[in-house]
């Protein structure tokens, strides 16, 4: 699936290039993709469950992408990310935010 590692190269290239001093933090999104996905799945009311059924995934994937393990690919975070109805847009904004405050990301702003 080719759109998978599109939509993380998208994220990745759009940071790198509008904000440089995130650079040396694009490296392990895992822990920060894992703080996107929870936090969009709490605003929308799915348990983990009801998530892995709308992402075509494990429920132990889901439990995976929300503690951070770097092993998932990127087709695995692209199923997520579109079954939370999240775009490239969505996540680099929550990538900037959490960059920009050292709070937990809050559940309204993804």
């Amino acid at each position: 699936m080719r759109k998978a590692k599109n939509l993380l190269d998208m994220t990745t290239s759009m940071l790198k290039e509008g904000h440089p001093e995130l650079k040396a933090s694009l490296e392990g999104l895992s822990p920060v993709y894992a703080r996107i996905i929870f936090s969009r799945r709490m605003e929308l009311g799915f348990s983990q469950q009801e998530l892995s059924g709308k992402a075509h995934t494990g429920l132990k994937t889901i439990s995976r992408a929300e503690g951070g393990f770097d092993n998932l690919s990127t087709e695995t975070y692209d199923k997520i990310f579109h079954a939370l109805d999240l775009d490239v847009q969505d996540i680099a904004q929550a990538m900037i935010q959490l960059k920009n405050s050292k709070d937990e990301l809050s559940v309204t702003t993804v």
